[in-house]
């Protein structure tokens, strides 16, 4: 046993050593080495490692000043330290090595990262010096390295927190703020923008970590912006690159902020916008703002007076279980804070919508003080549903399906402060239906179908309501439309459809093409009401208006299946975390697109795709059409061969086909395809669908694994 130890000692101490020489190399060569793409995948897991050491080191600093009575019991604790300063030493050593692999990457400034990499080397050093001299003859050394360890850790994760989280992340809780000021002493810049970036950009974009070479903690450097141009054109926000970013698509990955950072807010996207459009000056007062300006109306929302009070709610909370189970994935509900009666809620994926999402909230109507629809399909006949949360403070109905004839229906309820129906048809008589509104405070009313004439009147009809009106292009800038939207919700359809396009800005032209080429704004048919499809089709749509550049394209696929399974069941069950909605993926008429995390599509790897469908009567089928994805870069790839099986008794089907898709190349763009199996005409009532998937070639990183296959829909012609 002690053989055995010692040998395992001895091992620890030469990875340390090791692990100190290659930090130390890593440290002093900075960029001067190549590193290969699979350890910057290593170094991106630094944050996640870190607490390890940390926890470890206290552990074992706080047991060096530990003695106890009895001799057997102070020899176990001695060696239990040991063995906890050691994992300690290698496991900081892990995470300063991850650290030099991180901040090798674009975007770290020098400042607080430079004193960053050295604390943190200094920590390994200390630690490493812990362990070596945790026996040490002379009993002061060591609790004295376990002191300078600690206050070595708090000053290396303090610069790191400032990395971060920004300047000031420890302090920033008792450090008085500044935004609760009175309006009629409050800067524009200071009280109203500062914050917004503080809370919302400047974890990515501080002096240390400027990611894109942008930094935004000081107006010069706002003002010089980063490696992709200025942030903003002062008085022009429509070509400020801050606006583009932000009114990408979620999914985009130029969109800011990214992906899993908190999303600004409506209200806080409409303070940028009127700063820039009113100059972008860094020194202008609130006051000075004429009484009816956008920017002073959204300040006087935003800066509330000193003395103002926490509001006070006189319901008791929800069952937190009741809560819990309330969530998935596709609804978020939540409280406002910790322990807090009040709850929030968010849906997401408007595919997945029904107004009986909203139904399943009334055990906690009494909770609810706010709900955000933006972008779902909500009717006017859901507001009914709606008024049944007589808690609601505020409301996001932007960008659904209302046309305002039910309006008057959400002015029954009694705590209604903020109400959103940006994007929406709405006219003057039924926003006016609002005046009964006994607590309404604001309404957000950007690129709804009132005239700046009808808002003028509404304002005098609705005078303690705040309309937030967006922008009116007073100054006659030319800026470029959004492209239109599709209200199918379906991409596949039986023997026919209406298809549906719309767009929120009023008196748009809508022209489009169905055969793929590119449409014009002169020349291409204008889109009207609806128009009937009856066959495959691709669909190419751009949105035109004298005095605005025309829209990028819109394109997508509208495909035909002649026959409805009555079900599909799969062999094997999906892979990872794409399962979607299990057999029934494959005939729900929902297309997968581009995005094969978006919860469409079914994948497979390690087992075949194999899909039993039964239809209810027999059919006479001439092919199948398989919905596949190709991305070779993420491992996905058609599938190597495709086998349609097919006949009215189950246990004796034969094979109608077998296709083997053409293998993908390395400069293959990302493509959602669709792959025809045809055959003579057969009269099938069971049919098995297999789906192989490839290996990958040898040109690929991959090569010699599986590939994966992914499929989205089955179209049976």
């Amino acid at each position: 046993m002690r053989w055995n130890r010692i040998r395992w000692q001895d091992a620890g101490n030469q990875l340390l050593f090791a692990a100190n020489i290659f930090g130390l190399v890593l440290l002093v060569a900075g960029s001067r080495i190549m590193v290969p793409a699979w350890l910057q995948v290593v170094g991106r897991m630094h944050p996640l490692v870190l607490h390890f050491p940390i926890v470890l080191l206290l552990l074992g600093s706080l047991l060096l000043f530990v003695q106890l009575r009895e001799p057997e019991a102070n020899r176990w604790k001695n060696q239990f330290t040991s063995w906890l300063l050691l994992a300690g030493a290698l496991s900081t050593a892990v995470t300063v090595i991850m650290g030099l692999l991180l901040v090798r990457e674009e975007g770290y400034a020098d400042g607080d990262i430079l004193w960053h990499k050295w604390g943190g080397m200094i920590v390994l050093w200390t630690a490493s010096a812990l362990y070596w001299l945790r026996a040490s003859s002379r009993p002061w050394l060591p609790k004295a390295g376990a002191l300078a360890t600690v206050v070595l850790l708090l000053v290396t994760g303090h610069f790191g927190a400032g990395i971060t989280h920004g300047n000031n992340f420890v302090l920033a809780p008792v450090t008085p703020r500044n935004t609760a000021v009175p309006l009629d002493k409050a800067l524009v810049y200071e009280h109203l923008v500062k914050p917004i970036l503080e809370e919302k950009c400047m974890s990515c974009h501080n002096a240390g970590k400027a990611k894109g070479g942008l930094s935004m903690e000081l107006p010069q450097q706002l003002l010089s912006g980063g490696k992709s141009g200025k942030l903003f054109i002062a008085g022009n926000p429509a070509v400020s690159l801050i606006m583009e970013r932000l009114h990408l698509p979620a999914e985009d990955k130029k969109h800011m902020p990214p992906a899993g950072k908190p999303a600004l807010t409506e209200q806080e996207v409409a303070v940028l916008y009127y700063w820039i459009k009113g100059g972008a000056d860094f020194k202008t007062p609130v006051a000075s703002l004429p009484a009816r300006d956008s920017l002073r109306l959204l300040a006087a929302a935003r800066l509330q007076p000193a003395a103002a009070k926490e509001p006070v709610y006189d319901f008791s909370p929800a069952d937190d279980k009741v809560v819990q189970q309330l969530n998935n994935n596709y609804r978020v509900v939540y409280p406002v804070a910790l322990h807090a009666a009040p709850l929030v809620a968010n849906w997401y994926n408007k595919d997945k919508f029904n107004i009986a999402s909203v139904k399943e909230l009334l055990p906690v109507k009494e909770q609810l003080i706010e709900m955000h629809l933006q972008k779902m399909p909500v009717q006017d006949a859901d507001l009914d549903v709606l008024a049944q949360f007589k808690q609601l403070r505020v409301l996001n109905l932007s960008f659904t399906n209302i046309t305002g004839q039910t309006l008057s229906t959400l002015a029954k309820l009694p705590h209604l402060q903020s109400l959103s129906l940006s994007g929406t048809p709405i006219t003057l008589q039924q926003l006016t239906s609002l005046k009964a509104a006994p607590a309404l405070q604001e309404l957000y009313v950007w690129n709804t179908g009132l005239s700046p004439a009808d808002i003028q009147q509404a304002q005098k009809v609705l005078r303690q309501v705040t309309l937030v009106k967006g922008f009116t292009n007073d100054k006659g800038e030319q800026l470029k439309l959004n492209q239109p939207t599709i209200l199918n919700t379906a991409a596949v359809f039986r023997n026919s459809m209406q298809l549906k396009l719309q767009h929120p800005v009023k008196g748009v032209e809508i022209r489009y093409t169905l055969d793929g080429s590119a449409p014009d704004s002169l020349h291409s048919p204008v889109f009207k009401d609806s128009l009937l499809i009856t066959g495959n089709t691709t669909v190419r749509a751009v949105a035109c208006k004298q005095g605005w550049y025309s829209s990028d394209p819109i394109q997508f696929q509208l495909v035909r299946t002649t026959y409805a399974p009555d079900s599909i069941t799969l062999i094997h069950q999906p892979e990872g975390s794409y399962f979607a909605n299990g057999g029934n993926t494959l005939s729900d008429g929902q297309k997968g697109g581009m995005d094969y995390n978006n919860g469409k599509w079914l994948g497979y790897t390690k087992n075949t795709l194999e899909a039993l469908v039964w239809f209810p009567q027999p059919v006479p089928l001439q092919s199948v059409t398989v919905g596949t994805l190709r991305n070779v870069g993420s491992y996905i790839f058609p599938p190597h061969q495709i086998e349609i099986w097919g006949g009215t008794n189950p246990h004796q089907l034969r094979l109608l086909k077998k296709i083997t898709p053409p293998p993908s190349k390395k400069d293959d763009p990302v493509s959602a395809m669709d792959i025809d199996c045809t055959f003579p005409a057969a009269q099938v009532s069971y049919m098995k669908i297999v789906m192989t998937p490839a290996i990958l070639p040898s040109w690929h990183p991959g090569k010699g694994k599986h590939a994966w296959v992914f499929t989205d829909e089955l179209l049976f012609n």
